[in-house]
């Protein structure tokens, strides 16, 4: 039997993309920005 010498790591990403898609597309980031006061 073959065994690789460096295993695969598998993590599932599934929705991380749609969540980050639709968290651009309304801008929150830009949002809580505007709700923080900058660090000085």
């Amino acid at each position: 039997m073959f065994k690789h010498p460096n295993p695969l790591a598998i993590k599932r990403l599934d929705h991380l993309g749609i969540v980050a898609g639709t968290i651009d597309e309304i801008g929150l980031v830009e949002k809580i920005d505007a709700l923080i006061p900058p660090v000085p």
